[in-house]
């Protein structure tokens, strides 16, 4: 009976932690979506994403894959994204999705934050560029 005290009281301590994560940065994405005109004046042109794309970027870098699948797919399938261009945000968000929240689980288990942000985004950002600069991906 001890043992299942114990596993109740330390799944909910880390449900809690889980949800003061989660719920600050699904209402941030809320607030952010709302000033998207804001966010459109930046170009990632470098990384061969449009204004058009920036929604589902942002979406799966703030949020994640698995939260953001919806928003991403109705994204795609709504702007005028090209199958080059939607190739790159995936691969972007294959190496960057949810920097926040990932990040912040891992630092609760006991990760260096800063260093796992730096790393997935720096490759995710030189690793996207290689591809938008190769001649291996065509309109």
């Amino acid at each position: 009976m001890e043992i299942i005290l114990v596993a109740l009281k330390d799944s909910l301590s880390l449900s809690v932690k889980l949800l003061c994560i989660i719920l600050p940065l699904t209402i941030s994405y809320e607030f952010l979506k709302h000033k998207q005109s804001i966010i459109e004046k930046k170009h990632f042109a470098f990384l061969g994403v449009t204004h058009n794309g920036l929604v589902p970027l942002i979406t799966g870098v703030i949020i994640g894959l698995t939260y953001g699948a919806g928003v991403i797919i109705h994204s795609i399938r709504t702007s005028s994204i090209n199958k080059k261009e939607c190739f790159l945000i995936l691969l972007f968000l294959s190496m960057c999705h949810a920097i926040i929240e990932d990040t912040l689980i891992f630092v609760v288990i006991g990760a260096n934050g800063f260093v796992l942000i730096v790393f997935r985004f720096f490759l995710a950002i030189i690793l996207t560029y290689l591809m938008y600069r190769s001649k291996l991906l065509s309109n």
